[in-house]
């Protein structure tokens, strides 16, 4: 349960329309808590023909529990010739991309705009 000071992990999807990519929001805290929330969402994204896009602007907050839910994710989609992308990275998140050098395993745009070009120049 969130304290006063914490914020609740929050996580929709959307189907872009004449695409093959869904954009997974993330709002708030990202941890070992909130997990399942994000997975509960992300999973049936995993059985479709989509890539994902994660928008990850409105995230205040992730662990190491939370970067290793979006790794798990990004490797299922990739067994299936698919992918996930990170837009938004900031603060925290940016950090610990580095830190654990996930920056290599994701690719990240600033707008999604950006992502959704590279993709379609992927497809």
């Amino acid at each position: 349960m969130a304290g006063a000071n914490e914020e609740v992990f929050t996580t929709w999807t959307k189907d872009l329309d004449d695409s093959s990519v869904s954009v997974a929001y993330l709002c708030g805290e990202l941890d070992a808590s909130s997990v399942p929330t994000l997975l509960g969402h992300l999973h049936p994204l995993v059985s479709s023909d989509r890539s994902v896009i994660v928008d990850a602007h409105l995230l205040s907050y992730i662990d190491s529990t939370g970067l290793s839910a979006l790794l798990s994710i990004k490797q299922a989609l990739e067994r299936s010739g698919r992918g996930l992308c990170i837009v938004g990275a900031h603060g925290l998140l940016t950090k610990i991309l580095q830190l654990t050098r996930a920056d290599h395993e994701f690719q990240c745009y600033e707008t999604m705009d950006e992502a959704l070009t590279d993709i379609g120049k992927a497809s």
